[in-house]
């Protein structure tokens, strides 16, 4: 068979998806463990140990793996072996509804329902193998870990919705076995939908099993691969510590906790929308650092989950248990898309794939049993066992969780072996998560992913940077490539706004690119995160032929600050004048709090017949004397709250000219009540005079003051001019200042 093209890769996949969409419906109705076949056997008259044993000879369905090479390597269409066995292992499996007629003893009850769902559990696991094969050979390396994660979300979304629906059904019918019976026909319906489909996907050559293939081979290849045996041997331990307890979850919540299907429905519903959420959000996470560290961080809430339950009561159930919901929902996700991923990358590529799953399902199979049995062993021995330890109650159920999270340690110590060659430190993991945002990062990286529209695509490339998460840089970097002009501009503004050192060497790239249409953007995005690695670059920017970026690369300069930029920005004020530049660098050095740049700042007023750059100069003069953003705030009153506020400046500047000698302050003093009533009466063309003669006479010292005292005699000038504007804000506030340089202590503005 010729190789797929890339068409067809595309269909098969989504075939895939839409196949574990209906299979994640039928496990939900079907799981031995699950709701619905614990309520059905409970139904029947079978115990929660009965339960545990009928899990325990179900997971023996596993060891029949291996030896279906020895029986699919003799048939020519093997693909039409896997849809057909796999029909009749659904018939199996839903055949159970037959038990209550053929059987009303307990124990033959027991023994048939084990048989046949054992039987069907054989016929799945007998063409596993050659399935997981074929599943993973078309499935790219480059996207496995995403398309992992989607496709379990599609899995889990289907089991939600069927959860609830058939819990409520459920209670509807009072728990009866038309009930039961409704169920479990649609479980069959869409079980065999599943195969169907995969009857549509092409079946690639090196799936195929050869003849010659020996079982001892099968079982023994994959055990002489080092990497293999520690990642089983990790996951083994682990299967076994969650699995002894599983069977006994719904058990307690329908026996000792008196929780209706409908609710438990419910909770369902939080645990797999967080598992479906989680899905998305570790599948980027694995892609990115790789699978140990995933593993690493969240084996500790794994260990500490089957402790909660211990504590679970009637009157606290309802509180702690969509808690405990979330945890397993985000704790499962992320160990699942952890595991596969590295499951898959693992095992070798060839004609041999097929061993390394079956030898994986083999084993998995022999210690699920195991646990399951050894959970159902531990029910029946504690039955009845009654006990207290801190005021809990302990009874036999919750001491099989105590005993699941002591064993969950095991495969934490394992794990230290597991090899990923991709793996980053945990801590380094822990860190990139913890920053920021993470679940916001991973809704828009996931809305970026599927939007379609330019806009849409631009407002979640920008939401991923605003999510401060460090995990958007990567993202952000391949979107600054998109074909949208719009798209790449948004990209760029979202890596400044992350905060990550990681982004500062994308955005030199960019901005060093002399045919980038985004260098500006880019220049603003260094200043954003004001890191000193992008400085360099940015005064290479300085001398570009495009005015927009030498424009952004002043401002963002301005926000990295330090002493060498301010020299640089200082040389280039004093540099040929560019009306276009100018009020930026003004601007820059101002907010860097360089007196230097007053006197020029305001002597460039005349070179300006907009009003809005003369006061954008003139506020840029009273940040640089120290007064920050306030000639801007009162600049944006209205008249009447100005007037008020400008004349409490006033009063503040009399209380402190009280701290004067007598003689000055009888000067000074009728001099500021000139000031005011020029303010009363509206002679605003009056202040800046009276404000300069009043600062005269207080001869003040300091660089401070020297540099504002020059500044109002040079506004004083603009407005003998007529260039000036807002003369009784400029004044007041430049006034002010000189009396707090000459009363250091105390705050006027």
């Amino acid at each position: 068979m010729k190789r797929l093209s890339q068409l067809a890769v595309a269909r098969s996949l989504k075939r895939f998806l839409y196949n574990g969409a209906l299979w994640g419906a039928y496990s939900q109705l079907v799981a031995v463990t699950g709701p619905i076949f614990t309520g059905y056997a409970l139904w029947m008259g079978l115990k929660e140990s009965d339960i545990a044993a009928v899990a325990s000879v179900v997971a023996l369905g596993g060891l029949i793996q291996p030896f279906s090479f020895m029986l699919v390597s003799r048939l020519r269409d093997q693909k039409a072996f896997v849809v057909r066995v796999g029909f009749l292992e659904i018939s199996l499996v839903v055949s159970v509804l037959l038990v209550p007629f053929l059987t009303s003893s307990t124990g033959a009850r027991l023994a048939l329902t084990s048989g046949l769902v054992l039987a069907g559990t054989f016929m799945g696991h007998l063409v596993s193998p050659l399935y997981n094969s074929w599943f993973s050979t078309l499935l790219p390396e480059e996207i496995r870990a995403r398309f992992l994660s989607k496709r379990m979300v599609l899995v889990s979304l289907s089991a939600m919705a069927v959860g609830y629906i058939s819990g409520k059904y459920l209670d509807v019918v009072h728990g009866e076995y038309l009930g039961f019976l409704t169920l479990f026909i649609f479980a069959w319906a869409v079980g065999v939908g599943g195969y169907v489909l995969l009857a549509k996907v092409p079946f690639p050559q090196e799936v195929r099993v050869e003849r010659g293939t020996s079982l001892g081979r099968v079982i023994l290849l994959p055990f002489r691969h080092p990497e293999f045996r520690r990642l089983l041997s990790f996951y083994l331990t682990w299967a076994f510590a969650a699995l002894m307890a599983n069977p006994f979850y719904n058990v307690f919540m329908i026996r000792d906790l008196r929780i209706k299907y409908a609710t438990i429905g419910i909770f369902n519903i939080i645990y797999t929308t967080t598992t479906v959420l989680g899905y998305r959000f570790w599948g980027n996470i694995v892609e990115r650092f790789g699978s140990k560290p995933v593993l690493q961080v969240l084996m500790v809430p794994r260990v500490v989950l089957p402790l909660i339950w211990v504590v679970l009561t009637l009157g606290n159930a309802h509180i702690l248990l969509p808690v405990i919901m979330v945890v397993s929902g985000l704790t499962f996700s992320g160990l699942t898309v952890a595991v596969n991923t590295l499951l898959f990358g693992t095992v070798p590529e060839g004609g041999e794939r097929s061993a390394f799953f079956a030898s994986w399902a083999f084993s998995n199979g022999l210690v699920s049993s195991a646990a399951s049995g050894f959970g159902g062993l531990l029910a029946h021995l504690l039955s009845g066992y009654e006990a207290s330890l801190g005021g809990v109650a302990l009874n036999n159920i919750k001491l099989i969780f105590i005993v699941s999270s002591l064993l969950l340690g095991v495969p934490i110590y394992l794990l230290r072996w597991v090899s990923d060659v991709k793996a980053k430190p945990a801590s380094y993991l822990l860190g990139q998560v913890l920053r920021g945002n993470p679940f916001a990062f991973a809704y828009n990286a996931f809305l970026f992913s599927r939007a379609r529209e330019v806009r849409q695509r631009a407002r979640a490339a920008r939401a991923m940077g605003r999510s401060k998460s460090p995990m958007a840089v990567e993202r952000l970097v391949q979107a600054m490539n998109d074909v949208s002009p719009e798209v790449r501009v948004q990209a760029v503004k979202g890596l400044g706004e992350t905060g990550a050192e990681e982004a500062v060497e994308p955005l030199v790239q960019e901005l060093s690119d002399e045919e980038s249409d985004v260098r500006a953007e880019a220049a603003e995005a260094l200043g954003k995160l004001r890191h000193p690695k992008g400085i360099d670059a940015l005064f290479k920017a300085l001398d570009s032929e495009d005015i927009r970026v030498q424009i952004s690369a002043i401002r963002a300069l301005g926000d990295i600050g330090g002493k060498e930029v301010k020299e640089r920005l200082y040389r280039k004020l004093l540099g040929p004048f560019n009306r276009l530049l100018f009020p930026t660098v003004v601007e820059a050095l101002s907010r860097l709090n360089d007196l230097r740049v007053v006197v020029p700042a305001l002597e460039g007023v005349r070179g300006y017949r907009s009003s809005v750059i003369r006061l954008q100069l003139l506020n840029a003069a009273c940040r640089a004397l120290g007064a920050g953003d306030r000639f801007y705030r009162l600049l944006s009153l209205n008249r009447l709250e100005l007037a008020e506020r400008l004349y409490d400046i006033l009063e503040n500047i009399r209380k402190q000219l009280r701290n004067l000698p007598p003689e000055p302050r009888a000067a000074v003093s009728g001099t500021l009540k000139e000031l005011e009533a020029a303010l009363e009466e509206e002679r605003y063309e009056d202040m800046p005079e009276l404000a300069l003669e009043l600062a005269e006479e207080l001869k003040g010292k300091g660089e401070t003051f020297e540099v504002g005292l020059e500044a109002l005699r040079t506004f004083c000038q603009l407005h003998r001019e007529g260039r000036s504007e807002r003369p009784e804000i400029f004044s007041v506030v430049c006034l002010a200042r000189l009396v707090e340089c000459s009363f250091p202590s105390h705050s006027l503005l």
